[in-house]
Formats: C-alpha cells, sequence, structure tokens
C-alpha cells in the first residue's frame, strides 16, 4: 500500500502546531512553576504528635467499637424488629442460639415463602434487566458514568438469572442468613473505620477535636445505616424474590458501604485546609 504524500505545506502547519503546543506548555510550567503542589501529591511530614495521634486514636476507637458490639447488635436487632412491626413483616424476637440467630429473630411459622416464585421472580429480573439496558443506552453527557453502574448492576443480574435457570431448586441461603452477613459485614467495616482514618485522615495537621468529631459522626452514620440497609434488603426479598438476593449482595451490601465510607471520608478530608498537609 502506498504511503501517503506529505506536502510541504502540511508538514510545516503540523510543525506550527508543535511549535505551538510547545510554546503552552513552557508558558503553564513557568506560570506554576513556584506554586505549591496539590496536597494530594504533596507529602506528609510526620512528627511525634501526629504519630500518637495515628496510633492512640485508632486503638481507642477499636476498644470502645469492640466493647460495643452486644449494644451495638441489640440496637440493630430492635430497629429491624420496629420497622418489622411497622411493615406487617413475617419477622419476630428469638432466643440466641447460634450464628445464624445472633441477633434473635425468626420468620413467623408459615412465612417461609417469600412474595414470587422462583420462576415469577426471574421472569420479572429478567424484564427489568433488559428495561435497565435499554435505558442505560440513553444515559449520555454527564451522565455516562451511570450507564456503566446500570451496566453492571444488569449484568450481575444476569448471571444470577443463568444460576436460578440451570439450579431451580429451593435457595440454599435463607433470607435471615444473608442479613446476618449484611450486619457482620457492616461491623467489620466500622471496626475498620478508625485504621482507614489513621492512614489516611489522622496524619492531616488538624486539630484532634476535628478528627475525633469526624470519625465519630462516619461511625454514628453506619451505625444507623446498616440496619436501614438490611431492612430494604428485607423488604426486596419479601415482596420481590430471592432471585435479587445476589445483585443486592454483591452490589448494595459491603461493597456499596466501602462506596459510602469513601464519600464520607471525602467529605471530611474536603474540610482540613490547604496547609493540613505542610
Amino acid at each position: 500500500m502506498p504511503h501517503p504524500t506529505v506536502t510541504p505545506h502540511s508538514r510545516q502547519d503540523r510543525e506550527l502546531a508543535f511549535n505551538a503546543a510547545r510554546g503552552l506548555l513552557a508558558q503553564a510550567q513557568q506560570t506554576h512553576r513556584h506554586q505549591l503542589p496539590h496536597r494530594a501529591l504533596s507529602r506528609i511530614r510526620l512528627n511525634p504528635w501526629l504519630l500518637l495521634q495515628m496510633v492512640g486514636l485508632p486503638v481507642v476507637w477499636l476498644s470502645l467499637i469492640y466493647a460495643l458490639r452486644e449494644p451495638l447488635y441489640g440496637f440493630w436487632r430492635s430497629y429491624l424488629l420496629t420497622w418489622a412491626r411497622w411493615l406487617h413483616m413475617p419477622l419476630q424476637p428469638a432466643a440466641v442460639s447460634s450464628r445464624q440467630d445472633l441477633l434473635g429473630m425468626s420468620w413467623l411459622p408459615g412465612a417461609g415463602d417469600l412474595g414470587l416464585s422462583i420462576t415469577t421472580g426471574a421472569a420479572l429480573a429478567a424484564v427489568l434487566t433488559v428495561v435497565a439496558w435499554g435505558l442505560a443506552l440513553r444515559l449520555r453527557g454527564r451522565w455516562l458514568p451511570a450507564q456503566y453502574l446500570v451496566r453492571v448492576l444488569c449484568v450481575v443480574q444476569a448471571l444470577a438469572l443463568l444460576y436460578f435457570w440451570f439450579a431451580p431448586m429451593p435457595f440454599p441461603h435463607l433470607v435471615l442468613n444473608h442479613v446476618m452477613d449484611l450486619l457482620d459485614a457492616g461491623y467489620l467495616l466500622i471496626l475498620a473505620i478508625p485504621v482507614l482514618m489513621a492512614l489516611g485522615y489522622y496524619p492531616l495537621q488538624i486539630s484532634w477535636q476535628a478528627k475525633v468529631v469526624h470519625t465519630l459522626l462516619i461511625l454514628l452514620f453506619f451505625g444507623v445505616m446498616v440496619p436501614q440497609q438490611a431492612m430494604v434488603h428485607l423488604l426486596v426479598l419479601q415482596h420481590l424474590s430471592v432471585v435479587f438476593m445476589p445483585v443486592l449482595y454483591l452490589c448494595f451490601g459491603a461493597l456499596f458501604d466501602m462506596m459510602v465510607f469513601v464519600a464520607l471520608y471525602a467529605w471530611a478530608a474536603s474540610t482540613a485546609p490547604l496547609s493540613a498537609t505542610h
């Protein structure tokens, strides 16, 4: 195949464009040469006081969270049972005897069957997956990131449908097991929050009171969000079908909690002044 002919005129235009780009790059470098780098790229100089905060505060938080484990689960139990009574859900108190009923809850006798059968739930999930995929194709511009998120949900739900197609027997994972796993994952994230804050937020040169307040607010947020998240899962599984359990667990479980924490961490870090890294 013959190579395209490059005329002197086109070569001259290209050289002019390159020279203009070099000039703009040199001008930008000269303009920002004496400015401070972005604080996300700057290095933090640690001193003994910051090191003490990075070690001491997480130890205090972890000790407190571990000591309050039973009261926290007790609050979550009361939270779920109260909402279940208001929403007429087949959930009742039960004696704590194993990990599966650590919260002390059980379904009422005869309420094991959920809202939709596996077949009906799979048909509904298939329709919703196709509709969501079609609507995602219309997302453009600033909504383009949402298109990828919707596609991920559709793919996960489609894989779940394949499972139920080839394994139509009763789903082995019980609803209360799902809720217990969700609450346990939330508690583990709450335990991890002080460590994550120690690695990224506590090294900032701001007052220790601000660090304590922001960490406490994030912990309190998850203390309320986790049982409410579990209640939403229970509502979906009760009135729809266990066909939606995989997408709830994978996309709206621990992964969703971690994304929420990243957003809250970004909020806390954004309140720090520019001089916090120097």
